[in-house]
């Protein structure tokens, strides 16, 4: 055999060798991959297995006291049930609000309904884009023009419906042929612009509603009181276990009341130790609640919107009233 040939021999022994030992280290990750996807399957068939039970009895517990089935239920302390009632109300209070506050998120809340020009909006952007595409020279250009933004859009508000309105009438009596009526048009040229402006006070106040209020109400909503909620969900919880736990004891038999007399006293002090921590965070929501400090910053951006507006509305009267 010459010695090329013996090399190419070795070199493609060398590459099998190498091959069947990459699969095997391949196999071997595999191999661990699954024991330990196994393993973790059989912990958490465990986990269901231990909690199931504890649940059904809990469930059955619960629908029994409903039910009127079950008296003898743990009474939680007088404090816990008043910070209770007092979170409640709380919660009740933010909710309602809210309910009735969103609508500022909503920019055309008071645009008349009878008002439908969004037809006419679309057909301006859409003529605007074909005259720019008709003027383009090449393909960028083109591009440019239908990635562009369409034209300014006044937001869909009743003062800028007003506003539009005004606008509209008095350029028309400026392209009357033989239009009598000048001051008319100037009128109604400058209420246009009061109107703009009060949108604009509009809109800034409902961007303060948003910001100062319903934001904040939200926050509480989604983390201290979550939070109090999620706690008394745990000291009803413990509740029902420990009293389960008192009744399997006074149905035991000799034999087994040592191991349940131990669990009771265990789930008792569970129970007492998620009715405490459930007490500080209640507090905790009770003692921080600001919601007259963010009552207040609504009022302030209601009061300065209406306040604008009607400045802006007793300077423009004079000039009606003078005509």
């Amino acid at each position: 055999m010459s010695f090329n040939a013996f090399a190419d021999s070795l070199n493609k022994r060398f590459q099998e060798l190498s091959t069947q030992v990459s699969q095997r280290a391949q196999d071997a990750q595999l191999d661990k991959k699954l024991k330990d996807l196994s393993t973790a399957v059989s912990q958490r068939t465990q986990d269901l297995t231990t909690q199931l039970p504890s649940l059904a009895q809990s469930t059955q517990r619960m629908v029994q006291e409903k039910l009127g089935q079950v008296t003898d239920i743990s009474q939680l302390p007088q404090e816990y049930v008043e910070l209770e009632h007092r979170i409640d109300r709380v919660k009740l209070v933010y909710e309602n609000f809210l309910k009735v506050t969103q609508v500022y998120e909503n920019e055309s809340y008071d645009y008349p309904n009878n008002v439908r020009d969004s037809v006419n909006d679309f057909s301006a952007v859409v003529g605007s884009k074909l005259h720019d595409l008709s003027r383009a020279t090449s393909t960028g250009e083109a591009q440019s023009v239908l990635i562009a933004p369409g034209p300014h859009r006044d937001p869909k508000t009743l003062n800028y419906a007003l506003s539009k309105v005004a606008l509209t009438s008095s350029e028309y009596l400026n392209k009357s042929v033989g239009s009598d009526e000048p001051d008319l048009s100037s009128t109604l040229l400058k209420y246009s612009d009061v109107q703009a402006k009060i949108a604009q006070a509009r809109l800034q106040q409902d961007t303060l509603i948003q910001t100062k209020f319903n934001k904040k109400l939200r926050d509480t909503l989604a983390n201290a009181l979550h939070e109090a909620h999620q706690a008394r969900k745990n000291v009803e919880h413990k509740r029902l276990m420990y009293d389960i736990a008192r009744t399997n004891l006074a149905a035991a038999k000799p034999e087994k009341e040592a191991s349940l007399r131990v669990e009771m006293e265990t789930l008792e002090d569970e129970f007492a130790q998620a009715t405490d921590d459930a007490v500080v965070k209640m507090q905790k929501v009770a003692e921080s609640s600001e919601f007259l400090k963010d009552l207040r910053e609504l009022v302030s951006a209601q009061a300065e919107y209406y306040k604008h507006s009607s400045e802006l509305l007793s300077e423009f009267l004079p000039q009606l009233e003078a005509a």
